[in-house]
């Protein structure tokens, strides 16, 4: 007959504990909410399309800034076209993005404001070719304007090439605002999807 000791008792409680200890410390490594899932969790809901005035209507002008947009949500307004671009700095999203494909009335382009997306239009072509004299993009009571900031020769930029540009942000409300920043033109044949 067997009769357990003491000792044997305390390492068969020892080894009980540390058993139920890692399976509770086990229980704490779950993954963070959406890690490890294959798709992504829902986002916000996507950016409406409004007018410029309504996009702009806000108590407060002077704090009025251009927002940077997702590939998502320039092809929102101006379809899956290829498209030329104003960013901030050569690593951000663009704030301004171009259609290369003239439509009847001109030129397509979108910008966000307020986290709602505005389309402008412009009879220019997009082109670096363009960017000396300015290029012009409206909607009711707003204005954007890309300038050549006078360095280098933007005309001989290959496809692709950032080069530095001016942006004049203007409102009918009386904000006039400038942005040095990067043009850059995608060739104009299909992009490639990532």
């Amino acid at each position: 007959m067997f009769i357990p000791s003491w000792y044997c008792t305390r390492q068969i409680f020892l080894l009980s504990a540390v058993t139920l200890g890692t399976a509770f410390l086990a229980g704490c490594g779950d993954p963070a909410p959406g890690e490890g899932m294959k798709t992504p969790m829902m986002q916000g809901p996507s950016p409406e399309v409004v007018g410029a005035q309504e996009a702009v209507n806000s108590p407060d002008i002077p704090a009025i800034d251009p927002q940077t947009m997702e590939q998502a949500e320039i092809e929102k307004v101006l379809g899956d076209v290829s498209y030329c671009t104003y960013l901030y700095t050569a690593e951000s999203p663009p704030i301004l993005a171009i259609s290369n494909a003239a439509q009847s009335e001109g030129y397509r382009a979108v910008t966000k404001i307020h986290g709602r997306l505005v389309e402008l239009s412009s009879d220019q072509k997009p082109g670096y070719e363009n960017l000396k004299e300015g290029l012009v993009f409206t909607a009711e009571g707003l204005e954007m304007r890309v300038v050549s900031d006078g360095e280098g020769q933007p005309a001989s930029a290959k496809p692709g090439e950032l080069v530095t540009a001016e942006l004049h942000f203007s409102l009918e409300q009386g904000l006039n605002i400038g942005y040095l920043g990067w043009y850059e033109c995608k060739a104009e044949q299909s992009r490639a999807k990532p």
